[in-house]
Order: C-alpha cells, then structure tokens, then sequence
C-alpha cells in the first residue's frame, strides 16, 4: 500500500481514523501521528476523557522532525504510512504528500466546526484553549476561496 494522508482539522478525528485503517492493512505498517508523537515525547497519557493536552509551544520543531524520521524510514523500508496533517495549507499537503512518495493518497476528514470545537473544548468550563481556537481557525480559514 501507498501512503495515506489524512488531512483534516484538529479534532476531527484523524488519529481514530489513522489506527482504524492500520488494524485494516496487511503486512507492516505504521502511524505518523503527530499528535500521538508529541504525547510519546512528552510521556503523557490522554485524559479521562480521552483529550490530549494543551502541548508546549518548543515540542512541535523535535515531533516534526520524529515524525518525518519515521515516515522517511518506513517509506525506505516498503511499509505502509497513515500520516495526519491538520495544516489545510496547500503547499503543506503536497510536501507530506511527496514524502510518502508514489502512490499517496489523500483522504481529508472533517466532520464540521461545531463538532471540533466541542470535542476540543474543556470538558468543565467548554472553552477552547488558545491553541485549540487558532488550530480551529487555521484550518477552516484556509477553506475559505
């Protein structure tokens, strides 16, 4: 199988998505989820209920760099990729696209502004932390024509 990149806003659901298709493929495989990976570098576990936390600002350059080591690796190495991208820049989409290589496809998930927002929001006050409003922000403004 070639690449898959799942591009949608944070929240959606991507990394859900990205281990069901795994379970699915055949053979060796792995996910290039960047959520997943800041979480692994920070030792951190999902809260109750099942939220990740607000991550530290100075992480993102180290997870970037794991995440593309690993799919730089598992691309060499002939394994399927499930990679996810909530940067709906186009210019970002192709780079990630092109290091999955030949063959990638892209599957944008989005399941619509008000469910983001509620899966993201805190579950005591229900307000957005300012990473989480300007990932919303982010996403659905580069939608815009």
């Amino acid at each position: 199988m070639a690449g898959v990149l799942l591009s949608g806003p944070a929240g959606a659901g991507k990394s859900q998505l990205a281990r069901q298709l795994l379970a699915q493929l055949e053979g060796p495989a792995v996910a290039a989820d960047f959520q997943s990976i800041v979480v692994a570098l920070l030792l951190l576990e999902r809260a109750g209920d099942g939220r990740y936390p607000v991550r530290p600002d100075w992480i993102l350059p180290l997870a970037e760099y794991v995440r593309r080591a690993v799919v730089t690796g598992a691309v060499n190495r002939d394994m399927s990729v499930v990679l996810t991208n909530s940067d709906g820049d186009p210019e970002r989409r192709r780079f990630l696209l092109d290091l999955l290589g030949d063959g990638a496809s892209e599957r944008v998930f989005d399941p619509g502004r008000d469910v983001v927002a509620a899966r993201l929001a805190d579950a005591v006050t229900g307000q957005l932390s300012a990473q989480c409003e300007s990932a919303i922000a982010r996403w659905y403004a580069r939608l815009r024509p």
